[in-house]
């Protein structure tokens, strides 16, 4: 998904929380009797993050940090395979799919509860699913369940009752307009779950594996509402036992999983609103075992010193990193512009400004994506160029435009500088509108409000359709909420993806997802930039990390503490 949100900074000094909550790590530990217990067990994991989770509920996870400790707390119904397959997680084996596709049968094990104690059925399985069409819920990733049989249609109704009807008391709406369920989520028995697709969908056990795939007990999302994410409530390798916003998360091992017998620590300890610097030198002290981010004033030193490098992590080319125009407001309803625009940008430069952690992107897919197209034509480096198309469009002396970008991320305020400077020698004028990344999330996605901004992305799982149908499919516009940033659109590119989504054979389905790739390309919707590496450290004594090509890119559940 998109970049990770950034904090506001907190009404204490930094110095002073992160001394107290290194205080209480360091009495956790001790508690935790990590010393006396078995190798594999027992000790606990300590983590920093730029900014408290806005939610942890599976449905509504967006950044690197939510999905990360999300898979701490939730369980899915199957799990991705260490060699792109796939292999059962609250299910008790892969589903029994129907020979044309479209129905997937998943038997639950029965030996699962949620951490309240109440047992998984398979009204729950269908009740997190049937949250993705509920306007109520605020979903994020909805439109990946978008191919389950009356999804939609369900979806239609309940606008139409929210438009139309008054609330109840608890500010829910009542519904009574057909269909008043999803018909292609059925529990054939409490522990038996179908699910029938309106299409064969073949990235669709891809979604159930990533981090909205979450299974979340009906009873308390019901009750809690939208508190349900800030008190989680899952199947998963650990229960949340304290969130102090602006401090810190305390999460415990889960004694009753299912998988109780894994190696795992005690309990995992969360720092909030820890900068990136902060976090550096907390890992170089070894105080926290892990680190998702590392500040750009940290690497060149953390690269040469020999103690510090071997404890990288890094997978290259896994987050797309653009700048998107906004297809429906001039001067970028014309695509000659949008072109010029990419002619204007020396890629290779902004590889050298950036340290050399990325390399120069090439397509809307992250490297990672089985089926990206290496062949892919690239932008050169043309200012000459760029502004004789500037002058063919109607714009001989440029025009002027804003370039949204978040203010706390110091690698997206350095590519809108150069970006900035780059369209200057152009003659576009492009004044930077910096904001923080809640706002950037909800102006972009607002019809009509953002002509221009950084962004980038991270692919949940290893299919084409992910990213190319979440960021660039016309279908899925809304005026609100929207996930196409550059609001694109391209009728001829809309029936390939429609398509695509019904062609059940891998090699034609590739293929025509190869063809989108290269009609977005030449259609120019992004100033395409850079493809970032991810760079992780971990702990000589976090033992089971994988670094993961997607999204989220550090998966922690199956680590544990060995020192």
């Amino acid at each position: 998904m998109s970049g990770p949100a950034r904090p506001r900074r907190c009404a204490l000094p930094l110095a002073i929380l992160v001394g107290l909550a290194i205080g209480d790590l360091r009495g956790a530990e001790t508690l935790s009797g990590s010393s006396s217990a078995p190798a594999g067990l027992g000790g606990t994991l300590r983590l920093a993050v730029e900014a408290d989770p806005r939610s942890l509920d599976p449905a509504q996870v967006y950044s690197r940090e939510e999905a990360m400790l999300g898979f701490l707390l939730f369980d899915t119904l199957i799990e991705a395979g260490p060699d792109g397959g796939f292999v059962p997680g609250l299910a008790e084996s892969l589903p029994v799919t129907s020979a044309d596709g479209l129905t997937h049968t998943f038997r639950l094990r029965r030996d699962v509860r949620f951490s309240n104690g109440n047992e998984l059925e398979a009204e729950d399985v269908v009740y997190s699913f049937t949250r993705f069409f509920d306007p109520e819920a605020e979903t994020a990733s909805s439109s990946y369940f978008y191919s389950i049989a009356g999804g939609l249609e369900f979806l239609e109704a309940r606008k139409r009752e929210a438009a139309s009807a008054p609330e109840r008391g608890d500010g829910r709406q009542q519904r009574w307009i057909e269909p008043l369920s999803v018909s292609g989520l059925r529990a054939l028995d409490r522990h038996t779950v179908q699910i029938r697709m309106n299409q064969p969908d073949l990235s669709f056990l891809h979604v159930l594996t990533s981090p909205p795939g979450g299974i979340v007990p009906r009873s308390e999302v019901a009750a809690r509402g939208r508190h349900f994410g800030t008190r989680p409530v899952g199947t998963g390798r650990f229960v949340l036992r304290d969130w102090v916003r602006g401090a810190r998360l305390r999460l415990a091992r889960n004694q009753g999983h299912f998988r109780a017998g894994h190696r795992s620590p005690d309990a995992v300890d969360v720092l909030v609103n820890v900068d990136r610097p902060t976090q550096a030198m907390l890992f170089e002290r070894g105080e926290i075992d892990f680190l998702n981010y590392l500040h750009d004033a940290d690497y060149p030193r953390f690269r040469r010193d020999p103690g510090l490098r071997g404890l990288f992590r890094i997978v290259p080319g896994t987050s797309p990193t653009f700048v998107f125009l906004n297809c429906e407001l001039p001067p970028f309803t014309n695509r000659i512009v949008r072109v010029a625009l990419n002619h204007a940008v020396d890629r290779e430069a902004l590889i050298r400004v950036l340290g050399h952690r990325g390399s120069v992107q090439r397509g809307p897919l992250p490297l990672t994506v089985r089926g990206f197209n290496r062949e892919l034509p690239e932008y050169r480096h043309d200012p000459a160029r760029a502004r004789e198309m500037l002058a063919e469009a109607g714009y001989p002396d440029g025009f002027e435009t804003t370039l949204w970008t978040v203010r706390s991320n110091a690698d997206w305020m350095k590519i809108a500088h150069f970006v900035q400077d780059s369209l200057r020698r152009i003659g576009v004028v492009a004044h930077l509108k910096d904001v923080s990344f809640p706002a950037m999330l909800d102006a972009s996605g607002r019809r009509g409000t953002v002509p221009m901004g950084v962004w980038n992305w991270a692919s949940a799982f290893d299919d084409p359709k992910e990213t190319l149908d979440t960021l660039l499919n016309g279908d899925h516009l809304a005026d609100t909420g929207c996930m196409n940033p550059s609001f694109y659109a391209n009728a001829p590119v809309q029936r390939m993806f429609r398509k695509a989504a019904a062609e059940a054979n891998p090699a034609r389905r590739a293929a025509i997802y190869r063809d989108i790739e290269r009609q977005v390309v030449d259609d120019a919707p992004w100033i395409f930039l850079v493809q970032f590496n991810t760079e992780m450290l971990c702990q000589p004594w976090l033992r089971g990390f994988r670094a993961s090509g997607f999204w989220p890119s550090a998966r922690l559940e199956n680590c544990w503490i060995e020192r």
